[in-house]
């Protein structure tokens, strides 16, 4: 299974990640299914080989005959509800659909509700999120990372006239989103683009191409050729370098890493391993050293539980879960700090669902909400933050940070 790194150094729009997702091998017979599931009229993709700047591309043509470009959010989030498309490929278009709507609402200061879209409502950018998120479907659902998005300079003509760049939604859906400036006058971002990018890469996966080999390289092209460089978006499938790890009795791997989880959603299967051992002679104090070494190790997570042990007494079981990489370590930590005589491994998959990070203002303090297929959750060491500076307690500010980023209509 091949994970899946974005390089959108001179910019990103919708047609162009479609087109290098397609170059990268996903069938476009299959995203053309996919969009013809939402029983929308008046649309054709046809691929096209082309250059920039020296570069072989692919570039695919929608043609639409439509002349309507107004859409409201609510109308596109229905027509995607309704439309039988695949599970993973329907959340993921309405998430993207979504944050675009977020951020045109805090730009003209309206609910999201009240959103109409303009350039982005047009059925060709309907047919671009869908055909993205059915072409990393069909690449299976892998997980997504990628370089800092290049952002150009200057002002363009849209709907609402003429307006500076990078475009105001543009940079609402960028915010945690890490950006590099280009010498280049014109929009090098769109908002489709960004809204593809933000709602398809975590908050952790933006950076250099992660370790690992690579199998398929994808090019994709849009319709602006500019002079002075290669406008294009490179995608480049990889086998991590912790993928398909033999098996072993000292570094159980269950050999699943990227398979998309349970339940249909967006997001992926990873191999890890539990660590855990039985204490009855540790303190509290070393056992809570344990949780914050074992985190600063690298470790997904750390745990202790209260148990009776032999002879009826109490104990402690420490278990840890971590990557296989990072096992060495844990286990240097576990014997070197608890003096166990023994401990156990065992391997699991662990299902990550895909995730988004944002922030909210309150009172004067920027706090950063994280949000999940199925709910949000305020960071807790930013709502101690504020709630030290504000005098109130951490969970009122918790509870009004958490009421903010929903009154926003995410």
């Amino acid at each position: 299974m091949t994970d899946l790194w974005v390089n959108p150094a001179v910019g990103v729009a919708g047609d162009m990640l479609l087109a290098a997702l397609v170059d990268a091998g996903a069938d476009l017979d299959a995203v053309r299914s996919s969009i013809a599931a939402l029983d929308v009229p008046g649309w054709t993709i046809e691929p096209e080989r082309t250059t920039r700047r020296g570069l072989v591309a692919l570039r695919l043509v929608v043609s639409t005959a439509e002349d309507h470009h107004h859409r409201s959010w609510s109308t596109i989030d229905s027509l995607l509800e309704s439309a039988a498309l695949p599970e993973p490929v329907r959340a993921g278009a309405r998430s993207t659909f979504r944050r675009l709507a977020v951020a045109e609402a805090q730009v003209h200061g309206i609910a999201i509700d009240e959103v109409h879209f303009h350039e982005v409502g047009a059925l060709d950018a309907i047919v671009d999120i869908v055909g993205c998120w059915a072409a990393l479907f069909d690449l299976g659902m892998p997980d997504v990372s990628s370089a800092p998005i290049g952002l150009g300079a200057g002002a363009v003509e849209m709907a609402h006239g003429l307006i500076p760049v990078p475009a105001p939604a543009t940079l609402e859906l960028l915010v945690g989103a890490p950006t590099v400036a280009l010498d280049v006058h014109g929009e090098t971002a769109t908002p489709t683009g960004a809204a593809l990018i933000t709602s398809m890469v975590g908050s952790d996966r933006w950076g250099a191409l992660p370790a690992g080999t690579i199998r398929c390289i994808g090019r994709g092209a849009g319709t602006w050729d500019p002079a002075n460089h290669a406008n294009v978006v490179t995608v480049v499938r990889y086998e991590p370098a912790t993928a398909g790890t033999p098996a072993t009795s000292s570094d159980p791997v269950s050999g699943t890493a990227g398979i998309a989880p349970p339940l249909g959603l967006p997001g992926r299967t990873v191999d890890a391993v539990v660590l855990e051992t039985n204490t009855d002679d540790v303190t509290p104090e070393v056992l809570g050293y344990l949780i914050a070494a074992a985190l600063e190790l690298g470790a997904d997570d750390a745990w202790i539980t209260p148990i009776t042990m032999k002879k009826n007494r109490p104990g402690h079981q420490v278990r840890v879960l971590c990557s296989p990489e990072v096992i060495p370590a844990v286990r240097e930590l576990l014997v070197r700090q608890t003096a166990t005589l023994g401990w156990r491994e065992m391997a699991v998959d662990k299902h990550e669902l895909h995730r988004s990070q944002t922030t909210v203002d309150l009172d004067g303090h920027t706090i950063s909400i994280k949000v999940g297929p199925f709910g949000a959750k305020p960071e807790h060491d930013d709502a101690i933050a504020t709630a030290e500076a504000t005098g109130r307690s951490v969970r009122d500010v918790a509870a009004d940070a958490l009421a903010a980023y929903r009154a926003l209509g995410r």
